[in-house]
Parts: structure tokens; C-alpha cells; sequence
């Protein structure tokens, strides 16, 4: 090895040591340089007519500094990939409220009536039509447990006036038999006759007389 190439090679070595003062040495910050230097030093040497140190050391520079900065490229580490997009939120379902339920019906409202077709004729016996009209009765009570009933027994003008009053608590009776068998507490229910005192049509015509045979449901206060 000549001399020049001996004094590059110290200049390659000072060069590297001073570049990475202060900072954490890796391998790769001092060979790089040397190894560059090495090689500018020389391609000086053997291609100059000089053997100069001067040419000597810009060849190491140079050489260190290409050698440098291709070593730290390639030491750099790889870019982070990007983070995944965030997962899109939820929506919400929209959730229909029930129904409010419905009013109880206000104290003295008439549930029902249960006109004279509604009954065998001079009977207390409910027919197909009367107990169909119960059920809907009990459907309103079952949603409205605090309600009360009235159940009032009324008869057209025909016959005494005991009689009739006898047979309109039965009939009004009757209803309530029915209205505990579809699971009404009994004790909501207040049967009462009125016989034939209250009619609400004239018992000078069939179809008044038939309108007067009734058995009304009405709502109670007590």
C-alpha cells in the first residue's frame, strides 16, 4: 500500500469519527464512510498525476460523503403502513314507542245495551247475539281493571209492575254470570232492576217495546 493511499485512509477514518460525534454509533456510520473514502482515495491516487494529500483528502470526502448518505438511505426504516379507516358507527334502529293505552271510560258512560233481541223472549236467557256483545265487554274491562259497572235490568210495559222488576234483576243478573265466567272480578259488577219505570221509547209499538227490554252497562263511581 503506497502512501497516499495510507494517508486517504487515516483521513477516511478522522472524517467518520468526526461526522458521528455526539450521536450513537452503528456500524454502518463508520464502514460506510470508510469503505467510500477508501474507494475516492483511491480512484485519486490512481488516477492523478499528484500525490498529494490534498487530492488525497477531497477524494476521501467526497467518497465518505456518497457512501454516507447511500448507507443511511438504505439504513432508513420502511414507512408505517397507514392505519386502517375507522369502522363506520352503528345506526341506530329507530324504535317505534307503543301505543299509549286507551282512556277508561269516564263514570256514567253506557259500556253497552243489551236490547230485548238479546234475550229469549219473557226470559232471562242470553242468545248468540247478547253473549257476543258481552265479550266485547269483558275485552274493555280486562283493559281497563279499575272500571266499574252498573249493570241495569229494564222491561217494556207489559205485565204488573212486580213481575217486571223481577224479571229485569234477572236478567241483569244473567249478564253478570257471564261477565265472571270470562274472568271479570264479580265484585266490579253491580247488578239492579229497574223493572219497567225507566223506558226509553213507547210501549204503544213493538219496536218500542222492544228498545224498553233491556239490560244496560254503565260505568260506576263506587
Amino acid at each position: 500500500m503506497n502512501r497516499q493511499l495510507k494517508t486517504g485512509l487515516v483521513l477516511c477514518l478522522g472524517l467518520a469519527m468526526a461526522g458521528c460525534g455526539g450521536q450513537k454509533i452503528k456500524p454502518g456510520d463508520v464502514l460506510c464512510p470508510i469503505v467510500g473514502a477508501a474507494a475516492g482515495a483511491g480512484v485519486v491516487a490512481a488516477g492523478a498525476d499528484t500525490d498529494e494529500t490534498g487530492a488525497l483528502a477531497g477524494g476521501a470526502v467526497v467518497g465518505a460523503a456518497i457512501a454516507y448518505l447511500v448507507c443511511h438511505e438504505a439504513d432508513k426504516p420502511a414507512p408505517a403502513a397507514p392505519a386502517p379507516a375507522p369502522a363506520p358507527a352503528p345506526v341506530a334502529k329507530k324504535v317505534t314507542p307503543p301505543p299509549p293505552p286507551p282512556a277508561a271510560p269516564e263514570v256514567g258512560t253506557k259500556l253497552i245495551s243489551l236490547e230485548g233481541t238479546h234475550f229469549d223472549f219473557n226470559k232471562a236467557t242470553l242468545t248468540a247475539a247478547g253473549t257476543a256483545k258481552l265479550d266485547e265487554a269483558a275485552k274493555v274491562l280486562g283493559e281497563n281493571p279499575t272500571v266499574k259497572l252498573n249493570v241495569e235490568g229494564h222491561t217494556d210495559g207489559v205485565g204488573s209492575a212486580a213481575y217486571n222488576q223481577g224479571l229485569s234483576e234477572r236478567r241483569a243478573k244473567a249478564v253478570v254470570a257471564y261477565l265472571v265466567g270470562k274472568g271479570v272480578d264479580g265484585a266490579r259488577l253491580n247488578p239492579v232492576g229497574y223493572g219497567k219505570s225507566k223506558p226509553v221509547a213507547t210501549n204503544d209499538t213493538a219496536e218500542g217495546r222492544a228498545q224498553n227490554r233491556r239490560v244496560d252497562l254503565l260505568v260506576s263511581d263506587n
